[in-house]
Order: C-alpha cells, then structure tokens, then sequence
C-alpha cells in the first residue's frame, strides 16, 4: 500500500519523462497544471479570499505583484463546466506535450498566462481561471489534427471553430470587446509558440519564433509535385528502412494510438510499411 502512494523521481530527464512520480502515475505538466486548478477549486470552497492572491488584479500587478502575472489561470471556483475545461486541459494537454516535451509544454502554458496577462494589466481587466488557456490549447490541437473525429463524427476543427465563435458571441452581447482582444492574444500566442516548437507545421503563415528549449526548425509546405514525389512508393532492393521512413513511420503508429488517423495517413502508413518490409 505504502508503494502506491510513495514519491519518486526520475533518473533520467528526457523528453517523455515526468516531473515526478506518486507510485505509478507519471505527474507531467499537463497532468500538474489540472491538479493545481482542481485544488484551487477546493480552497475556494475554504474560503474564496484564499485564491485572492493569485488573481490578476491590474492595479495591483503595476504596483510590483507581478506573480499575478503567472498565476491567475490556476484561481477558478468550483463549477461543473470549469472541471470539464480542467479534463479537456489534462486530456489535449498530454498530446501536445507528448509531441513537444515537458519542459515546453510548460513554457508553452506559462506563455499563456503571461502575454495575455501583461495585456490585461495594460487594459485594466481583471483575470481569473483557466478557460481561456484551455481554448488555446484545444485549438492547437485541433489544428494539429483538424480531422479527428470526435462525438457524432464531427471533426476537430469545427469543434474548435464553434467553441472561439460561442465565446466571442458571448463576450459580445456582453459587450465586453477587451475579452475578445484578450481571447485573440491567447490563440495568437498559442499558435506562434506552438510553431516555434515544432508543431502545425502545415500553417506556414504563422510566423516561426524559436522557443526555449526547441529544437524544431521551421517547416515549410512542399509543392505539389515535391508532395507526389514523397508519396510514391520506389520500387527496388532495399537494404533497410531509411531515417526519414522510419521517423513518419513512429509518428503515424504513436498518433494512431493517441487519437486515430485519416483515411490519407491510413494509406500512407500502409505504404511505409510495406516499404519498410521490402516488398
């Protein structure tokens, strides 16, 4: 009983390994940041005056508490919408960081905590809760993979495209226009961070930024005869799977177990592997 509740901590810090481990569940980032917003969920019912210290207050920021500035995501009451928002962080959250890293996907969400919250201080607008950081990081991945299905087959991205035009209807009859500009920062920040470390590649119009810690270079969209040549499948002996096949071949095998593949990347990865057996 003991061991599965003890502490540890991994030898290692590579890409996929956690901050630390409560017997054996793996605390990464994404799982870290939803306990921290479901225990403030707790202390609001305390005493709502103990989250205090961590809402964006704007005057307050200007006046030195610039911690504000990184923790008003984590101060949300407690509301059934706000743990499936926290469910929705945890759940996309871990995708993304397992295509970026630990160490990024955090920066990634301190980036959206304080860009939009310098432009909030500016503003003069008070901040508190997660939702906003959650839009961002679905449509992330809903823009890394806009075609995955979800409830009713609808896919990703109109998911996505639903939930920004809601929020924005609703932020406009409550005429709150500074909300819409601080949702805007969010998804803009979200989608250049997200470039800069490697990921929506496709969107060659979002400006690439290198981030701490990336390693990523900026893609840019092949042609369409580049894009045929890549496809065909060459005939010949082959001596071995090339880096380049294998390296589609993991990311196709690791997505399809995540989150399932399109009809396209189903065929592609039939091609690699019959590539990769020789025939």
């Amino acid at each position: 009983m003991s061991g599965r509740f003890s502490l540890s901590f991994p030898g290692r810090r590579g890409h996929d390994d956690p901050w630390f481990r409560v017997g054996a569940v793996d605390v990464n980032t994404s799982l870290l940041a939803a306990l921290l917003c479901t225990l403030s969920m707790f202390v609001w019912a305390l005493s709502p005056s103990f989250l205090e210290p961590l809402i964006l207050w704007p005057d307050k920021v200007l006046n030195g508490q610039v911690w504000r500035l990184f923790t008003w995501p984590i101060a949300n009451a407690p509301d059934i919408w706000t743990l499936a928002i926290i469910a929705m962080l945890w759940y996309f959250g871990k995708e993304l960081e397992r295509m970026v890293g630990r160490m990024q996907f955090a920066v990634l969400l301190l980036l959206l905590a304080v860009v939009p919250g310098i432009i909030g201080a500016l503003l003069d607008i008070p901040q508190a809760g997660i939702r906003s950081v959650e839009i961002a990081i679905f449509c992330v991945f809903a823009a890394e993979y806009p075609n995955v299905r979800f409830f009713f087959g609808v896919p990703a991205w109109v998911i996505a495209a639903v939930i920004v035009v809601i929020e924005i209807l609703q932020l406009s009859g409550n005429r709150d226009s500074e909300r819409i500009i601080l949702l805007l920062v969010s998804l803009a920040t979200a989608a250049i961070a997200g470039r800069g470390y490697g990921l929506l590649a496709e969107y060659a119009w979002i400006p690439h930024i290198p981030m701490p810690n990336s390693s990523a270079k900026p893609k840019t969209k092949r042609s369409r005869r580049q894009g045929r040549d890549f496809d065909r499948v060459v005939a010949g002996p082959w001596t071995g799977p090339s880096p380049a096949d294998q390296h589609e071949m993991d990311r196709l095998l690791d997505k399809m177990n995540s989150v399932g593949l399109s009809d396209a990347e189903r065929k592609r990865l039939s091609e690699l592997g019959k590539r990769l057996r020789g025939s």
